[in-house]
């Protein structure tokens, strides 16, 4: 959705209602700003922006094992080998 606004003398701008329901930014949100390019700014929300990457984690790690996993095989195997050697 574009729409238009206005920078007041303070440097502050309004979003419109319709621009934050589309991004679901609520009203008490506390925005991180970016100059992109030349008269180009982006905002975005970094609460929303870690809640989604919490649940893509938590879709993406589902049933994960960590004893399942090869790495961890492989340090426990190093830290027996270790604790073998330092007796």
């Amino acid at each position: 959705m574009d729409a238009k606004v206005a920078i007041d003398k303070k440097g502050r701008l309004v979003l419109p209602k319709k621009v934050r329901e589309e991004a679901r930014i609520g009203l008490n949100a506390r925005l991180v700003v970016r100059a992109i390019d030349e008269g180009r700014i982006e905002l975005f929300d970094p609460e929303l922006l870690l809640k989604k990457a919490q649940e893509i984690g938590a879709r993406k790690l589902a049933g994960w094992r960590e004893e399942e996993h090869e790495a961890a095989r492989l340090i426990a195997a190093l830290m027996e080998k270790h604790r073998n050697e330092a007796s």
